[in-house]
Formats: C-alpha cells, sequence, structure tokens
C-alpha cells in the first residue's frame, strides 16, 4: 500500500505513538506503546521501534527484536529476528495498514546478515492475529512461549498481494 513508512519514534511523534490504542477487546492481546518504548531504551542494541505512518500521520507502532549473528546474544552466531511489537491503532484498523506495514518490516529483515526467517508470536485466541499472521505466510512453529503460539516466516515463502 502506497503511502505507508515505517519512521523513527522522535520528541515530535512521540506524543501520537502513546495516545495510539488498540480496540477494547484486543487489550489483552498487546502489551501499550509505552510498555514498548520502555523495552526498546533498556535493550538498545537490539530493539527497533517504529512508528507506521501513513501520509507522515501515525497510525500504529512496531518494534522488532533484531539479534543479527556478531551480537552476543545470537544463538549459536546465528541471526535470530523477531517481531516482538504490532499494533494499529483502533481508528485506523481494517484499511490494510498492518499488512502493508509488515509487508515493509519483512522487507527491511530480509536485507539483514544472515536472514532467513521472521519470527513471532501471539495470543491465541477470539480477536486474535492468528489469520493475519497466517495470511503474510507465518506457519506455527509448534512452540508455545509463555502463553503464545510461535510462528515463522520463511523468507521465499510470503504471500503475495
Amino acid at each position: 500500500m502506497e503511502g505507508v513508512t515505517l519512521e523513527q519514534v522522535t520528541p515530535g511523534n512521540l506524543g501520537a505513538v502513546l495516545r495510539l490504542g488498540v480496540k477494547m477487546e484486543q487489550r489483552r492481546l498487546v502489551a501499550e506503546n509505552a510498555k514498548s518504548l520502555a523495552e526498546a531504551y533498556v535493550y538498545p542494541d537490539r530493539a527497533w521501534p517504529r512508528v507506521i505512518c501513513v501520509e507522515g500521520r501515525p497510525v500504529g507502532f512496531v518494534m522488532l527484536d533484531l539479534v543479527g549473528p556478531d551480537h552476543p546474544e545470537a544463538p549459536d552466531g546465528r541471526a535470530s529476528y523477531f517481531l516482538w511489537r504490532l499494533m494499529i491503532g483502533a481508528e485506523h484498523q481494517g484499511k490494510g495498514f498492518g499488512r502493508a506495514a509488515m509487508l515493509a518490516v519483512i522487507e527491511h529483515v530480509r536485507g539483514l546478515p544472515d536472514a532467513r526467517w521472521l519470527d513471532t508470536s501471539y495470543v491465541p485466541g477470539v480477536h486474535g492475529p492468528a489469520g493475519f499472521y497466517a495470511g503474510l505466510g507465518f506457519v506455527p512453529t509448534g512452540e508455545v512461549d509463555d502463553g503464545e503460539i510461535v510462528t515463522r516466516l520463511r523468507f521465499g515463502e510470503i504471500a503475495s498481494g
């Protein structure tokens, strides 16, 4: 989708990012942006927080956990790339912004060293994102982490569109 960009969090857009929230029934499924930004502050060597913008206007937030092959925490010296957070503000949902943002995220990760796949996890249940991730080509790995279903997108297997 044209016009969707991933921008750095800045003093100029921080307030808008903090005001973004999901629908009431989704609140148990994703952390608030303030928590994500706090985690990004604590893990600056691996967190990649970005504002999802449409024509310069914040509509969502995404954060990756990027552990490249040279990172001290790389498992067996292999890269580990994980979608840590994704949220689209309640009033902006259903317009294709989440999918467009994910396609941009996937392209970003594909260009990173030793990128073979992108993992994520989600809370299962009604109003959850299982179908959204499956539509992008993510497949459950069989792992469950802290009650969340872990899924993986192997590069070369992304759904078109």
